[in-house]
């Protein structure tokens, strides 16, 4: 996610990627605005007024927003250990990483639970609220947690597990059970598919999300593998250009299998509404591994069309390369902050909306540009360069 230092031959080569991961982030920025106003989700600041639309925009976005993050993080993982040993890389994602981490949890975090808190009629102070956040104990129960930036040290955890698997990769490379390899190569892609499936089917009906690292076991069998894919499709040239190649193919899947499950969605006909021991059915396994089947089928067609149409990047990119990292990170205060005040007067919900869509993406992007881009110790507790 964070800008690294590409030589000229990868920015001509890779520029897509760059174009994805801060196509990602601003889709991920959308989708924070959104769960303000969408119905039915719990979030930290609610609007009076709802929307069912927005909801449905959120729905099909969190099939891939964050597995897309994933890949392209594994992706770009690889290029990093082209060049630095593995203590090297270790150091290099710990200081880009955990520190910003560490930093902005303490910094930032906490006014995203203190404005939540004061919604749901708690009359503190700050001060008062701060003490109990630091009483490590952990959210929604407690006051304590990192909130949006759980991406972050999950993202250092994968890239650590990477080094292993890409020396293995590297060592392959060129060898005659390589080329082989490359010769079969969608049929591979739809094999490791279906065996990256299987576990988040399987254990995602049993672990619920957590976002506290050490037991969101379902959440870890499921992006982990995105992240081998980019490891996968950075040494394995030939499985992106099959990718670009079937990437017509790839939508026309994603966009049967998201309207095959909101049919199924909208007519009441999921399996735990229809059976009373529904995990016993097999068409119960079957729609869990259609839901995170469509998870895939869309990051592949993504990058199968960003990989086809996205070949320069101009000044635009670069400098939205440098500023993504820090964006992430302060985007979800910004909007909750504001949000909080938004939410609370008596405008319509649609120019709400604009509003916090608008002045949530300026403000965040003038923090970056007048306070955090021209100071060297700013940049490093952001994790930017």
């Amino acid at each position: 996610m964070e800008k690294e230092s590409l030589s000229q031959g990868q920015v001509e080569r890779y520029v897509y990627i760059d174009f994805l991961r801060v196509a990602a982030i601003l889709l991920m920025f959308i989708y924070h605005v959104n769960m303000v106003f969408v119905a039915e989700w719990d979030w930290h600041i609610k609007n009076n007024t709802q929307s069912n639309v927005l909801m449905e925009v959120n729905y099909w976005m969190a099939f891939f927003r964050m597995p897309l993050l994933f890949f392209v993080s594994g992706f770009i993982s690889c290029i990093l250990l082209e060049k630095l040993s593995n203590k090297a890389f270790i150091i290099q994602r710990f200081n880009r990483l955990i520190i910003p981490t560490a930093i902005w949890t303490f910094v930032l975090v906490a006014p995203q639970i203190y404005f939540e808190r004061k919604l749901q009629g708690n009359d503190f102070t700050y001060l008062e609220f701060y003490k109990t956040f630091l009483q490590f104990n952990w959210w929604p129960n407690g006051n304590f947690h990192w909130l949006h930036l759980w991406f972050i040290p999950y993202l250092f955890l994968y890239n650590v597990i990477s080094i292993p698997v890409f020396r293995f990769l590297q060592r392959f490379r060129g060898t005659a059970a390589h080329e082989a390899a490359s010769l079969s190569t969608l049929l591979l892609i739809a094999l490791f598919v279906v065996v990256a499936i299987i576990p988040y089917t399987i254990l995602s009906v049993h672990y619920p999300v957590t976002y506290d690292l050490i037991h969101d076991y379902a959440r870890h069998s499921q992006f982990i593998f995105f992240v081998f894919a980019g490891l996968l499709s950075y040494n394995y040239k030939q499985i992106m250009l099959t990718i670009e190649i079937n990437r017509a193919l790839i939508f026309r899947l994603a966009f049967a299998s998201i309207i095959t499950i909101n049919i199924i969605r909208w007519n009441g006909m999921e399996p735990k509404n229809i059976w009373d021991n529904w995990l016993s059915h097999p068409l119960s396994w079957l729609y869990l591994a259609l839901l995170n089947a469509n998870s895939w089928l869309w990051v592949l067609a993504i990058i199968g069309y960003g990989k086809r149409y996205i070949k320069t990047g101009g000044k635009l990119l670069t400098y939205s390369n440098s500023a993504v990292y820090p964006f992430y990170i302060l985007h979800q205060t910004v909007i909750v902050v504001v949000g909080y005040y938004v939410v609370q007067t008596r405008d319509d919900a649609a120019f709400k909306y604009a509003f916090l869509l608008i002045a949530c993406f300026l403000i965040s992007v003038s923090i970056y540009h007048w306070y955090i881009r021209p100071f060297k110790v700013l940049r490093f507790t952001f994790g930017a360069k």
